[in-house]
């Protein structure tokens, strides 16, 4: 089933906003009705809910939660590193927030043959990264299971000689042939967007975590810090 949100909000002044709030909800509604009606005469089910939010970036999180959602699919837009540091923008919201995964959606069509990147970090063997790395590659062999022809690689980013990862120990973990799996030195957020362009990959799933309080305004989390160096569909994962 597909659950469909909007949330819609006007700051115009009007003698009536009780009648303002309930038109603009009518119009929307119907706005997005029409948008779900192809799909629903495929076959699928579609679930409507348009609701009145001030904030619809703080609305999103906790709608998918209430709608039970498994999977949740926003589309990306790009901002610069300083506009998603001085910005509460969406995108980050979501990532910190979700209770699942998101899927950010940057391309319009995944073509058959497509390749799905993993970004792991197997020198990390607490309980938190080795679940994450885990679903990581769960959720990456369910995309290449669900797209003809895909193929999957995986890349490890390392700091240095002290944190080596041996491509190999990357294609064992991963289950791909070596020359698609990608030991590389340097940052995440530098590796991973160099081996997606590199490989031309459509798809990476990375692991994030939830943040709030202080450390939600701290710009930490390699997920949020490549998701404008990534010019491709973009899967979040949680542990």
């Amino acid at each position: 089933a597909l659950h469909v949100y909007e949330a819609v909000y006007s700051g115009e002044s009007a003698k009536d906003p009780v009648a303002l709030q309930r038109v603009e909800l009518a119009r929307h509604t119907a706005w997005v009705e029409s948008m779900v009606g192809p799909i629903r005469e495929a076959g699928t089910q579609v679930d409507v809910q348009v609701e009145w939010s001030a904030d619809w970036r703080d609305s999103l999180a906790p709608a998918a939660k209430n709608a039970d959602a498994d999977l949740i699919l926003k589309a990306a837009s790009v901002h610069s590193g300083a506009g998603r540091r001085l910005l509460k923008t969406s995108d980050w919201m979501l990532l910190r927030q979700a209770h699942c995964p998101v899927y950010l959606i940057k391309k319009d069509a995944i073509d058959a043959g497509a390749k799905v990147l993993v970004a792991m970090d197997i020198a990390r063997q607490d309980d938190m990264h080795a679940s994450l790395n885990d679903k990581v590659l769960d959720y990456g062999k369910l995309l290449v299971g669900a797209i003809p022809e895909a193929s999957l690689h995986a890349v490890n980013a390392y700091g240095g000689s002290d944190s080596f990862v041996y491509q190999t120990d990357v294609a064992e973990k991963a289950g791909v042939e070596r020359v698609n799996a990608h030991a590389v030195e340097g940052a995440p957020e530098k590796v991973i967007p160099e081996v997606a362009e590199q490989t031309g990959a459509s798809i990476v799933v990375i692991g994030t975590a939830a943040r709030d309080g202080i450390k939600a305004a701290v710009i930490g989390n390699t997920a949020e810090k490549v998701l404008d160096a990534l010019h491709t569909n973009i899967l979040t994962v949680r542990p």
